[in-house]
């Protein structure tokens, strides 16, 4: 009777972050995002034309000539101007993506974080997304060179937001922000 009872409230227990929620392995993206970091706001923009039929109104196939003239302490706005990603076309990248999220500067793809519904393990994301084990800095010298990066990739992540979501980072480069290049500092 003991033993029926502990079985029933193990089986009743919410699952920790780290378990996958169903008992299926994570499919893997339908569209190669490994290329997307560091890629130009114009390109971006046309191959999501060309690939997921939308049209962004300014970053598109028809714009020519394209140069980001931002600067982080006079016109950051201007600095971290590029397309955003539609909702509605999120299941196109995976079939449990819910929302992707575009971090662009100076021109190119800094980051992109695309959430998935469900609750998948670090492990199971990572095969899924063809990334290593881990992010960069937890990797090994010898994995680090084992683990043939992609030359636009500099790290990835995979968070937990919320109960019931599961979100991976890929990194192109590092954030530049206005603290970082003294904005505002008198020298």
């Amino acid at each position: 009777m003991k033993t029926w009872i502990a079985i029933a409230l193990l089986a009743a227990s919410p699952a920790s972050p780290a378990q996958t929620a169903p008992a299926t392995e994570l499919a893997a993206p339908r569209i190669d995002i490994l290329a997307w970091p560091r890629m130009a706001s114009t390109d971006f923009g046309c191959r999501m034309e060309k690939t997921l039929g939308h049209r962004d109104t300014r970053f598109n196939c028809a714009l020519n000539g394209y140069r980001n003239r931002g600067d982080i302490c006079r016109t950051p706005d201007a600095y971290y101007e590029g397309p955003a990603f539609p909702d509605r076309l999120a299941s196109a990248v995976h079939p449990l993506a819910t929302h992707v999220e575009l971090s662009w500067e100076h021109g190119n793809l800094q980051a992109v974080s695309i959430t998935l519904k469900g609750t998948w393990s670090e492990a199971s994301v990572r095969r899924a997304f063809g990334l290593p084990r881990a992010s960069a800095g937890a990797l090994t010298l010898t994995e680090r060179k084992a683990h043939a990066w992609p030359a636009n990739l500099m790290d990835s992540d995979v968070q937990f937001p919320s109960q019931g979501e599961t979100a991976v980072t890929l990194t192109g480069f590092d954030h530049m922000g206005g603290a970082d290049v003294g904005c505002g500092e008198s020298s």
